[in-house]
């Protein structure tokens, strides 16, 4: 029997997709998506979002927002 490297990683990708996790729950920005997507589209820093989202009650970490941006915007 070779050593087939295509089919290794390719088993491996397989066992990878089986082993990690879903996320449980949305995010609670999820909520806001849209005004978001578009304050941020409008030039508002990452910062400013997490100010704009203070105002509305919704208190999150920086690093969140940013997360949440780099990932949904």
């Amino acid at each position: 029997m070779t050593f087939n490297a295509n089919t290794e990683v390719a088993l491996l990708k397989a066992q990878t997709k089986l082993r990690t996790r879903k996320r449980r729950k949305s995010s609670k920005l999820d909520k806001y998506r849209t005004h978001l997507c578009k304050l941020y589209e409008a030039g508002a820093s990452k910062a400013e979002l997490q100010r704009w989202l203070a105002m509305r009650g919704v208190n999150v970490e920086w690093t969140t927002v940013k997360r949440w941006v780099d990932k949904n915007a």
